[in-house]
């Protein structure tokens, strides 16, 4: 007779086991790659940086390139690299399933339409955010220190020219690391569909020998 703490143990291994990491890049084009991503309530977000200096910040949907309130959402800080992606990304964990907006907070990039949404709606959508960005003149930047997820190694990043020290709007954190999964580009705002499962077969293996 298994115990509840063998129970439980299974049961966080097996939600571990089957959550994924979707992959968003900060294009030197100044896009988010993909710009729309589905996901599921324990997914994380990876985002990664390109050239040249970019950031991401949760979006207040209602108002475009400005936060959400404060304390709620995420900002990531500022990821300058010359070249290649920076060495550092940065993790966010979703928590449910509601439409989240998001942009970079750099000069006039939102505007620009450097702009995303996750679990996007019928009445929230990519096409109308993105829109009524393009109206404005600036982003705002919520503070200059990262809050919302964690800074961590970019496992895939070969580049030194990324610098991991103090960027210019927001400071560097330590962060857990973790795995990086695929995912196909989408810059028009169209739903991908393709982020990758990292589903652990080993973790659930070992999940069901726990709870026996």
């Amino acid at each position: 007779m298994p115990s509840l703490k063998s129970f439980v143990s299974a049961i966080a291994l097996a939600y571990l086991a089957n959550a994924k990491t979707i992959k968003i890049t900060a294009t030197s084009d100044n896009t988010f790659d993909p710009s729309t991503v589905k996901a599921s309530d324990g997914d994380i977000l990876e985002f990664v940086f390109e050239p040249k200096n970019h950031s991401v910040v949760a979006g207040d949907y209602r108002y475009p390139c400005s936060p959400l309130e404060l304390g709620t959402g995420f900002f990531s800080g500022f990821f300058p690299t010359s070249s290649g992606e920076a060495d550092k990304v940065f993790r966010v964990e979703v928590n449910g399933t509601d439409p989240i907006a998001f942009y970079s907070s750099q000069g006039n990039e939102c505007a620009s339409g450097m702009v995303g949404i996750v679990n996007p709606s019928a009445n929230q959508t990519l096409a109308d955010y993105k829109k009524r960005a393009s109206a404005l003149a600036r982003s705002v930047t919520p503070g200059r220190k990262p809050y919302g997820g964690e800074i961590a190694d970019n496992d895939s990043s070969d580049d030194d020219d990324g610098d991991d020290d103090d960027s210019k709007d927001g400071s560097s954190s330590g962060g857990k690391s973790g795995s990086s999964g695929d995912s196909s580009s989408d810059k028009d705002g169209k739903d991908s569909g393709s982020v990758s499962l990292s589903v652990s077969l080993g973790a659930l293996g070992l999940a069901f020998l726990m709870a026996i």
